[in-house]
């Protein structure tokens, strides 16, 4: 900027002096220059702090290791088991099933309830009470949904639930989530501790995946129930889906109290998704089964 300066005084004293005044081509690019720095400054400025944003802090990194370290020795077997096992138990299943518009307006509803009996060679369901209401419309998606809602069959949701590699746990992915203890509830009669792994809204945009939760069982360390919403992206549509699954001892199934003995058979477990398509709007289903009255076949 001295040499500069030094060089202005000398063209000031040249006998055509339009270079000198304040909107002299010299001054703009003086000015052009400035802007520019201001500019790059800017950028790099903000450049430095999405990459701190982007880092995990020390202590936040510490308490998602020891989340991961603790989700590593969970007992799955209880919810993986849960549905096998139940083909050894007559039951009684509540299901309902619903429809709503994009205004949340009830379309439509099943209802029925159903005893299950006899062993797995010999099954027999029988409709001890249906009710139902409106009229279902799914368009395109029908050839998809329609069995779901029509059919009494219980559907295992532990394979939507459970991946074998979760995104959300690849340590590539890591940092794209927030993990965190959010506390302990009763499942069924039995104190369970919450572990909630969220999307964080500025890193995980591209993610499928956007929240879970995982319902630990105290006293048996087994996982006893799971929630997890997603969203898939199709060419022509848009899904919106949650998942939730809890699973509870059998009646009869411990032994001296000892949980190892328990044998898992499932409770509830609700299904929830909203379609939106640019031709049709949006609408929801929903589903919730209720599995209750497990007695074990006697052979």
């Amino acid at each position: 900027m001295v040499g500069s300066a030094g060089r202005s005084s000398r063209i000031i004293r040249m006998p055509s002096t339009t270079f000198s005044g304040p909107g002299s081509p010299l001054n703009a690019m003086r000015s052009f220059s400035i802007v520019i720095l201001f500019a790059a400054a800017l950028i790099f400025g903000s450049g430095c702090n999405n990459g701190s944003m982007e880092r995990v802090g020390s202590i936040e990194a510490a308490e998602r290791d020891s989340i991961l370290v603790f989700l590593n020795q969970v007992g799955q077997d209880a919810m993986h088991g849960a549905f096998t096992n139940l083909q050894d138990y007559e039951y009684r299943r509540y299901l309902r099933t619903e429809q709503f518009d994009g205004d949340d307006f009830l379309l439509a509803f099943t209802e029925h309830l159903i005893e299950v009996e006899g062993d797995s060679a010999a099954r027999a369901m029988r409709v001890t009470r249906s009710d139902s209401g409106g009229a279902f419309d799914f368009g395109f998606f029908n050839q998809f949904v329609s069995e779901n809602v029509e059919g009494p069959d219980p559907v295992d949701l532990v394979p939507f639930l459970i991946e074998e590699d979760p995104a959300y746990l690849s340590p590539r992915n890591l940092d794209k989530y927030a993990f965190r203890m959010a506390g302990d509830t009763l499942m069924w009669d039995r104190s369970a501790l919450i572990v909630e792994v969220r999307a964080k809204a500025d890193l995980a945009d591209g993610e499928n995946i956007r929240r879970v939760r995982y319902y630990v069982d105290e006293s048996s360390n087994q996982l006893v129930a799971m929630y997890l919403e997603r969203i898939d992206l199709g060419l022509l549509f848009r899904e919106e889906s949650t998942f939730y699954m809890h699973v509870r001892p059998a009646p009869g199934s411990t032994v001296s109290g000892l949980d190892d003995s328990a044998v898992y058979v499932p409770y509830n477990t609700r299904f929830q998704t909203q379609i939106s398509t640019p031709f049709k709007g949006s609408y929801r289903i929903r589903t919730v089964s209720t599995y209750t009255d497990h007695e074990l076949v006697r052979p």
